[in-house]
């Protein structure tokens, strides 16, 4: 039973920042998740639930390891030089009964004071704010508690260093599961950290998503498993506000050695952006497999990524 392993764990995070004018393309944290287009919170169940939903660390097997290395693109905007410049991103995580550890690099963007009161068709000035591109460095860990049989929480508390000054911050996320079913919630920068820099101060908005999903053979091993993500808050990105909807499935065969998924994502405010996700999986041995994904569509979705994880 999932009870017996929902153990608390020790948790702590550190981000670097660094600020950047570009426009860049943001690859999602662990390449299993990246596969099914980010519609994860409610399956996070490998050491990828560090960032994806912290309450997932006590859903998924005894001892899970994940590593990641990818590529986004940096795309244009209007205050960008060069196209198709290219970004490392990646993943390193470890899960045990009792703890999750994870490093992370990925882009992400925050706000600041609007500079001027420009009416072009790229500014950002009729919402008070200006978009702005950051480089980010995480290494975090995980607390879980059990409330009940079928509730557990988490919560990420994270050090944020940006290159002119730190702050404090904190994720959290929920996971309920009935039989086949699981609900989930995520919510990462609760204490929307703000660092000062040459552009300003620069603010990292609150963000939270819900998740549902279906496991043909939870709370076991699934061979086809359904996921829909939806965003409850806004997030900036320099083509505009969004506020994603996700769906995704993973399929399992032969004898779970080979494991295909596929996702799509888009935002129900603005222009959609569609960004469509495709994944595999193969097993080396059993509980060992090497992984892949890419992302097409939209230019602020495009990313691709290799990987391996290893569960027991």
């Amino acid at each position: 039973m999932l009870t017996n392993i929902l153990k608390p764990s020790l948790s702590v995070a550190i981000v670097a920042v660094a600020v950047t004018d570009l426009a860049i393309a943001q690859t999602m944290p662990g390449t299993r998740a990246a596969g099914m287009a980010g519609a994860f919170v409610a399956v996070a169940d490998d050491a990828s639930a560090v960032y994806w939903n912290p309450a997932g660390v006590a859903t998924g097997s005894f001892v899970s390891a994940v590593v990641q290395l990818g590529q986004d693109t940096k795309q244009q905007s209007s205050r960008q030089l060069s196209l198709n410049q290219r970004d490392t991103a990646g993943m390193v995580a470890f899960s045990a009964t009792a703890l999750g550890l994870a490093y992370y690099r990925r882009a992400a963007y925050g706000t600041t004071a609007a500079e001027s009161a420009g009416t072009g068709a790229a500014s950002r000035e009729d919402l008070g704010r200006s978009v702005q591109a950051f480089r980010t460095s995480t290494l975090g860990a995980t607390v879980v508690q059990s409330l009940t049989e079928h509730i557990v929480v988490g919560a990420t508390p994270k050090f944020v260093h940006g290159a002119d000054g730190s702050a404090f911050d904190v994720d959290a996320g929920a996971m309920v599961w009935v039989n086949r079913f699981r609900v989930g919630v995520a919510a990462r920068n609760l204490a929307t950290p703000s660092f000062e820099s040459e552009a300003g101060e620069i603010e990292l908005g609150r963000e939270v998503t819900v998740g549902a999903a279906w496991g043909s053979g939870w709370t076991g091993i699934s061979r086809v498993i359904a996921s829909v993500d939806r965003d409850l808050t806004s997030r900036v990105t320099p083509t505009g506000d969004r506020r994603d909807l996700a769906a995704g499935v993973e399929t399992w065969w032969l004898a779970q050695r080979l494991g295909l998924r596929g996702g799509w994502r888009a935002s129900t405010i603005g222009d959609a952006r569609v960004a469509l996700a495709a994944g595999i999986s193969a097993g080396l041995k059993p509980g060992m497999l090497v992984e892949a994904h890419v992302v097409r569509g939209h230019a602020d979705a495009r990313s691709w990524s290799v990987g391996a994880r290893v569960s027991f």
